[in-house]
Formats: C-alpha cells, structure tokens, sequence
C-alpha cells in the first residue's frame, strides 16, 4: 500500500474514515470510502534488514517446481493457474496471508481448494498461522498474518487449475469492489500455490524467518542455498503481499517503480531484465492487485557474488508498504 501524509492530516483523514465506517485507501484521489494516506514514520522502520542469512524451510533434490497465484482483496473464490512442473510430485503448499484487526478466526484460516473448473469435491485446506507482521499502512486492522498449509498431492498432482473458495467471513467484503473503495475487515490478501515436483535442479524455499516483515524505502536479506557454483541455470520466484502500481488503476512511476537486486545486479524493475516491479499486485490486474507471485531466471546475477552458498538480496520500494511471504530458488 502507497502511503505519504503529515501527522495532521494523518488524524483529520482517520476521523473521516472511522466515521464512514471504512477503512479503505485512496491517495490524492477522492472515493466514496476513501482511505487517505498515512504517515509511513510513525507507522515501522522506513528500512528493514534481516540480520541472519535465512535458512531454507524446505529443500528438494532431483526437483523442479511451479507457483501459481490469485488476488483476493474483495473477493471470495478465484482461479490459480499452474504450469511448468514435472511429475511425480513431491509437495505442495499453499500460502495466503490476511489483514485483521485483532487474532485471525478459524474462517480464515481455512479455505476450500480443488482442481479444475468443471464439478469435482472441494477440499477444505486449514492453514497455519507461521509469521504475523504490521499491517502494511492500511487505515483499518492491526496486523497481517500469512498462513502455510500442505496439500495433499493427491489434489495439487500437476498443471491445471486451481478453485480456491473463502470460507464464510474470510473476506470482509465479496462484492468486487476496489480496495481503493471499499475495504471491510478481514483483508484478504491472496493465495499462492507452490508445487515441488520432479526434475534435475536443487529447489529450495525460503518462508521462516522471511515472511511478515512488513517493508516501506528498503529491504535487505540473505538467503542460504545449495553452492551456485558452476551453476547452468538459478530460477528465482518472489511471494509477496500488497503490492501495487500506483491508485487503484491508476499508475504511478514511484510506487510501480520497485527494484529488486540480486548481488548488486538488478533482477527485476525498471532497467532489470524484467523491465517491471515483482510488487505491482500482478496476480490480480488491473484489480483489485495487492498480491504478488514472480519468477525470473537469474543465472547471472547468482553467479556475480563472491560467496556462491550465500546469496544477498535488496529491494528498493519508495512509496509502497509491502509484507514478504515466502522466496524460491531452483539451482541447477
């Protein structure tokens, strides 16, 4: 979430919005339950720095993965598309992260999946809570909470997709509106599906001990992996919660302008391979965004460092309040 306002008007803005009953944002725009900007400085840190090297979570040889994503601020059920992953499967995990004023309930904890978009038996996932962070600059709430859960491959066996469908309460609003408009508690965020299969690379997935750190200015980290030396192919994805592009639809150079850097070297953003931010809310355009799922190729940039077991990462977000959730990282 985009944020930028003086003190002052900070508590001229949250009188107006609890009046309203709302809790949405809108910055320098006007809506019928707009959330005007806040003050980033009395919000967090304007810079975090993950002291330690973050161990993987999780790690597969002989593997190859896929992640597919959806947006659902505002939404109740919705669509994740996975393609790129070779059977037989070993794992499948399902991350989605929400915002709520107070401890999250059982609702949205839970939350129904299947395969394929014809007839077929949902199957309720229950998530657990594994990072909680500040709420990244929303008016309303008073944390994030994102939420790791196993499926059961039997269910995520491949390519395909997936209906994922929020338990009763889950959302605080399922009418589609744009966050920009209208935000209701619980803010839920969206929902990432991660499926570790079989191949010939080393994939390993980076969640504890990353996820909930909620960024605005700066964010640097380091990430242990298998040796990158001699590599012939590093694949890089990137989980994050409330990314956007500007107001809404509308699009602003500064907010949309993230850069991520991999030892020192651009991986995505303006001027990277990529040519665009990994926290524009890409999983659910032109809306309702706020929630990310990138991958690159970023064999190079692995290669540049001087220690090939540790791999340092720094992402620029100037005007964006954003919450990491989980890194994949496929060496080969």
């Amino acid at each position: 979430m985009r944020a930028a306002l003086s003190r002052p008007a900070l508590a001229v803005a949250l009188s107006i919005c609890l009046a309203a009953s709302a809790g949405a944002q809108s910055f320098g725009v006007a809506s019928t339950q707009g959330r005007p900007a806040t003050n980033k400085a009395a919000l967090a840190p304007k810079s975090v720095a993950i002291a330690a090297a973050v161990n993987a979570s999780m790690r597969y040889a002989n593997a190859s993965f896929a992640v597919g994503a959806v947006g659902l601020r505002n939404r109740i059920d919705g669509g994740i598309e996975v393609s790129g992953v070779t059977g037989p499967i070993k794992r499948a995990v399902l991350y989605w992260a929400v915002i709520t004023q107070g401890p999250p309930t059982a609702a949205v904890a839970n939350v129904y999946l299947k395969k394929g978009g014809a007839n077929g038996t949902f199957t309720n996932i229950a998530g657990t809570p594994f990072a909680t962070g500040q709420t990244p600059c929303w008016f309303t709430g008073d944390r994030i909470t994102i939420y790791r859960a196993n499926v059961p491959i039997t269910l995520a066996n491949g390519n395909g997709l997936y209906i994922i469908v929020l338990r009763a309460g889950a959302s605080g609003s399922i009418a589609g509106h744009s966050p920009w408009v209208s935000a209701v508690l619980p803010l839920f965020e969206g929902a990432s599906l991660l499926i570790i299969g079989t191949g010939n690379a080393n994939v390993s997935v980076y969640d504890v001990g990353f996820a909930g750190r909620m960024f605005y200015d700066t964010l640097t980290y380091r990430l242990n992996t298998v040796s990158v030396a001699g590599a012939t192919e590093v694949v890089f994805s990137n989980i994050g919660a409330d990314g956007q592009i500007g107001e809404g639809v509308t699009a602003i150079a500064a907010t949309a302008g993230e850069i991520t850097w991999l030892n020192s070297r651009r991986i995505a953003g303006p001027a990277s391979p990529a040519q665009r931010s990994d926290w524009n809310g890409s999983a659910a355009e032109p809306l309702p965004q706020l929630w990310d799922t990138s991958t690159h190729v970023v064999t190079s940039q692995a290669l540049a460092g001087s220690t090939p077991t540790v791999l340092p990462f720094a992402v620029s977000a100037p005007d964006d309040c954003l919450v990491t959730v989980a890194n994949v990282l496929s060496v080969r």
